[in-house]
Parts: structure tokens; C-alpha cells; sequence
């Protein structure tokens, strides 16, 4: 293609303004490199598909700004939300979007094969489906299954040579049990933990005062919850993130989880994003813990026949 990589640079530097407080720019930067890649390799089709498309800000926006490659119009973008779906076909009525759950059979068949598929920010949501009444919180073993035959679907959908593309929250390795003491910088950061007590649903939430208003210790599993979802509190979205646990898998877990279906690997990342605004709100206390990689991007190619 005659564009130069610093054109991309630039391009989705202005277009991916949208974007950049919802954790999802680096995802649609590594796609636009594989789309960019699989059309100057051959002169095969470069179809999308996104499972958990949302209102189509990720597909749209990446079909948009590659008009002109093979195919790409014959993208497809999944949700489970009616209303997202309107939003979807009103924005790019120039792209197939289906109104249905991601991980059931009859969704996802007579579909057909991609080239990449999509799941960003999707699986921590099969994860939270499996909240239990019982425990009260997240039922782990079957959510985690759930997550794994979700990915499987999602893998049956990509034509031989293709690429999952996976962005999504990231468990920390080792003991998630793990003490953290942490000291809150100001009254409001406080509060805002309460909040998140109070309000934060797929797990429950304990710690424990250290003297004073303005330190706790709690495990390393709640602190990266907390600090994950903390800034959504006080906005319009919150009343959606409280439901969710953006963590389910460890990297290991992610690795395995991977390659048991046959894909290989050729991209890795994890990612801090949002340090800065965690800094301003609490102090971390405990020798040798930092903020947590909360992000994974795995690219994952399926293997030529």
C-alpha cells in the first residue's frame, strides 16, 4: 500500500480520540497492522469479525479507515444488546451486524470464515455472567469454562492462516490472596473505595483498617478490582462496570488457554494504563508491590493446514 506507517501513525492518532479512555486503542492499532499486513502479503479477502462489538465503535472504525481492502466490507459485528446493534447499523450501514449472544451455537453459525476475529473486552463479560446466588459472588470454575468454550467458538470461526486478536483484562501470577496495604491520598479517594464496597458486584469485597481513616490492607485480588474499576466510579458507566470483573485469566492461563487450540502465538503484550490516575488516589504501602499490568493483547495465529 502507497501509505506510510507514519501515516497510520497519524491517522489513528486523530481517529482513535474516541477511544482512548476506554482501553481500547492499542487493540485497534494492532488490528489496523494485520489488516495492513494480510493485504500487501496476498490477494486474499480481509473479512473482521468482532464478538462483542458494542456500538461498533473498534469494527467500524477499523472497516472505515481500510475501505479500499479486499473484502472488508463483508465484516460482521456481534452483540447481545439490541440498542447497541440499532446504533451499529445506523453508523455503518455498510457492514452486517448480528442482534445475539456470542457464545451460543445458533449465533454464531452459517457465518461463515475470517480472516481476524475480534473479542476485546468481551470474555471478562462470559466471565461475569456466572455470578452465583449462593456464593454470592462469581461462581470461578464454571466461569472460567465458560471463557474457554466462548474462545473455542470464537477460533472455529477463523479461516486457516488467520488471526484472534484478544484484548481483555489480566489476573496478576502468584498468591492473588496476597496482602496490599495501601493509604488513601485524600478524604474523596476514600470514599470512593467505600463505593466500590458497597456497590462492586462479582466479588466480595473485604479489608481491613490500619488506624486511622486512611489505611487498609486488603488482598491483592480486591486492590487490583478496585483499582481497575475505580475510575469509572461517579460516571454513566458505572452502572455497567459494577457488574463486571475485568480479571478472569493470568498470563499462563492465557497462554495455555491458546495454544490447547491449536494457535500459535506472534504477539504479547501486557499493559499499564492507567497509572497516573491511580497515583493520585491511593499511596501503595507494602514493600515491593506496584500498580498491576490490569490489560493483555494477545495476536494469535491459526495454523496452515
Amino acid at each position: 500500500m502507497p501509505e506510510t506507517e507514519s501515516f497510520w501513525n497519524f491517522y489513528w492518532e486523530v481517529r482513535l480520540q474516541e477511544l482512548q479512555n476506554l482501553g481500547k486503542k492499542e487493540a485497534v492499532l494492532a488490528a489496523s497492522r494485520l489488516i495492513r499486513k494480510l493485504a500487501a502479503d496476498s490477494d486474499r479477502p480481509v473479512r473482521l469479525l468482532e464478538l462483542g462489538c458494542g456500538e461498533g465503535q473498534i469494527i467500524g472504525t477499523l472497516v472505515e479507515g481500510h475501505a479500499q481492502v479486499k473484502s472488508i466490507q463483508e465484516s460482521v459485528g456481534i452483540d447481545y444488546n439490541p440498542r447497541s446493534i440499532e446504533t451499529c447499523r445506523r453508523r455503518f450501514p455498510m457492514m452486517r451486524f448480528v442482534d445475539g449472544d456470542f457464545t451460543l451455537a445458533e449465533t454464531m453459525e452459517d457465518l461463515g470464515q475470517f480472516e481476524i476475529v475480534m473479542m476485546v473486552n468481551a470474555l471478562h463479560e462470559v466471565f461475569s455472567d456466572s455470578y452465583s446466588q449462593d456464593l454470592r459472588e462469581v461462581d470461578v470454575p464454571a466461569a472460567k469454562q465458560n471463557v474457554l468454550q466462548a474462545l473455542s467458538g470464537a477460533v472455529a470461526k477463523l479461516a486457516v492462516g488467520g488471526y484472534l486478536l484478544l484484548f481483555d483484562g489480566l489476573e496478576m501470577m502468584g498468591d492473588i490472596h496476597r496482602k496490599v496495604r495501601v493509604k488513601f491520598r485524600n478524604p474523596q479517594a476514600r470514599e470512593h473505595f467505600m463505593t466500590f464496597v458497597r456497590e462492586y458486584h462479582p466479588f466480595q469485597i473485604s479489608y481491613r483498617n490500619l488506624g486511622g481513616s486512611n489505611r487498609i490492607e486488603l488482598s491483592q485480588r480486591d486492590f487490583t478490582r478496585y483499582i481497575t474499576k475505580s475510575i469509572f466510579l461517579g460516571k454513566g458507566l458505572w452502572r455497567t462496570e459494577r457488574l463486571e470483573s475485568y480479571q478472569y485469566f493470568n498470563q499462563d492461563e492465557f497462554i495455555t488457554a491458546i495454544d490447547d487450540l491449536g494457535l500459535t502465538i506472534v504477539e504479547k503484550r501486557t499493559l499499564t494504563v492507567d497509572e497516573e490516575k491511580w497515583s493520585r488516589q491511593v499511596q501503595i504501602e507494602s514493600h515491593g508491590v506496584g500498580f498491576p499490568e490490569e490489560h493483555i493483547l494477545i495476536i494469535a495465529q491459526k495454523k496452515q493446514a
